[in-house]
């Protein structure tokens, strides 16, 4: 009898959204786009866009994902990053980011303890 006898087991990842994580996600959305419409394809990208690709590739390491989840976030909402399979993956990291601000900006407006964020471990 030749094959696996091993029963696969459906693990889902979750993504682990640190607290630098949230921080470079917060500083990818206060940078803006200069580069004159239309762009020319041999033109390099503004000063705004060349940071957001170098916190991009950061958030992409923190998130520690792997190299064909790329892109991790879209620019201008998941709808606009990439083919359908893409979007679903994207939006819900997107997501669970925008929440992860959420949360923390709510702890420090009550100044209490941090709120765990999805996927993170907590110590007792």
């Amino acid at each position: 009898m030749s094959g696996t006898r091993r029963t696969l087991i459906a693990r889902h990842s979750v993504a682990q959204i640190t607290p630098n994580a949230v921080d470079l996600f917060v500083a990818m959305g206060r940078l803006r786009c200069t580069c004159p419409s239309p762009k020319l394809p041999t033109q390099e990208p503004c000063p705004g866009c060349a940071r957001w690709y170098d916190l991009h590739a950061d958030l992409h390491v923190e998130l520690r994902l792997k190299p064909w989840e790329w892109p991790c976030v879209s620019r201008q909402g998941s709808k606009r990053a990439g083919s359908p399979a893409w979007n679903e993956d994207i939006a819900a990291r997107m997501t669970l980011l925008v929440e992860a601000v959420r949360l923390r900006a709510a702890a420090r407006a009550t100044n209490a303890e941090p709120v765990p964020i999805a996927g993170q471990d907590t110590l007792t």
